[in-house]
């Protein structure tokens, strides 16, 4: 690829990773907000395969009931994770270099977020495939559980990624719009 049309591509799959990133902290905190939070009507009988809090899906926020902000959460979360991977596959050079020149340290807000993501994604993915396969756990909801604490740090550092990186976006965005 040329690498002017690199630049595009990469700036569009950016653009795209804080678009899908927003969709998944809004719809994570409607879900964790909005149907989980203050839920009093919780039922966890130890004898019984069927560990799973009640949630009211009658009740809807901003007019979407909870099934409907699921399947958002869950389409944007895939959407994410495949964005993700391009991104990783094409900084995997630079991964790579950061590790063989022990230069972990100096890049520790990276490799936090990295490691962050990982952890997420897979104490989100888990229980999702334990629901399809029709078990109702308590592993299941304990790595929910994890799964909503370290996701407030995955924001957190997410921001000043971004943050971090507004020049790049600002000059790039400048570079695209030159190639009109």
């Amino acid at each position: 690829m040329k690498p002017q049309n690199r630049c595009i591509v990469d700036f569009v799959v950016n653009n795209l990773l804080i678009i899908t990133g927003a969709a998944t902290i809004v719809s994570g905190f409607v879900l964790q907000l909005g149907f989980h939070i203050g839920n009093t009507n919780r039922h966890y009988e130890h004898n019984t395969p069927d560990v799973e809090p009640l949630i009211d899906t009658s009740s809807t926020v901003w007019g979407i009931d909870y099934a409907t902000w699921s399947a958002i959460h869950k389409v944007v979360i895939v959407l994410l994770l495949f964005l993700m991977v391009y991104h990783i596959a094409i900084h995997w050079k630079w991964y790579r270099g950061v590790l063989a020149r022990h230069l972990v340290r100096k890049n520790q807000q990276v490799i936090v977020l990295s490691f962050l993501f990982i952890l997420v994604a897979l104490t989100g993915l888990i229980p999702w495939f334990i629901d399809l396969l029709g078990n109702r756990n308590f592993l299941r909801l304990i790595l929910i559980e994890i799964h909503d604490k370290i996701s407030i740090l995955l924001i957190i550092y997410l921001i000043l990624h971004v943050v971090k990186r507004a020049k790049w976006f600002l000059s790039t965005l400048g570079k695209v719009r030159s190639k009109e």
